[in-house]
């Protein structure tokens, strides 16, 4: 509503820039003043919604990270959406790409961390349900001496609330 309303006044602007060019830049002022409002004092939708699921109530699965083009990773895998009354909107993830020296039995220890990467989701998941993503990852240049081992983890979660289905 706001955006359409910022919308018709930056419209007026230009019809009327070429007759009156002190009302358009008063017009000009109003616009400015208006977007400025929107993004310092109105709380977005990001914003509120990041208050509304935690990152507990997500949950990955099925991940797999693939070389990508250009030296970079493709990861995709299900977010599941474990919240009871919320959807999600965005899910950011914090992935690292480490290099870890093989000591026995495919055991691993002494891992360096060799770049993390931290990917935005944009998934609508309603509550209880899950859908697949995939994202593309870049790492600076590295070269593994050893073994690759991905550590990844959900950091934020951004949601709204789900309109309940009334009972009939």
């Amino acid at each position: 509503m706001h955006w359409a309303l910022l919308g018709i006044i930056a419209l007026a602007l230009i019809v009327v820039a070429g007759r009156r060019p002190k009302l358009a830049f008063g017009l000009l002022a109003i616009l400015l003043a208006g977007v400025i409002v929107m993004l310092q004092l109105i709380p977005g939708e990001k914003e509120r919604g990041s208050a509304l699921i935690s990152t507990g109530d997500v949950r990955l699965s099925q991940v797999h990270i693939e070389p990508g083009y250009g030296g970079s990773f493709d990861l995709s895998g299900r977010l599941e959406n474990q919240a009871f009354s919320t959807r999600t909107v965005e899910v950011v993830l914090e992935v690292q790409l480490r290099d870890c020296r093989v000591t026995g039995q495919d055991t691993t220890e002494d891992c360096q961390i060799l770049g993390t990467d931290t990917p935005r989701v944009g998934l609508a998941v309603p509550p209880g349900q899950a859908r697949d993503f995939t994202v593309n990852l870049s790492f600076p240049r590295s070269r593994v001496r050893g073994r690759i081992d991905w550590q990844y983890r959900v950091t934020k979660v951004l949601g709204h609330a789900y309109p309940a289905v009334p009972a009939q």
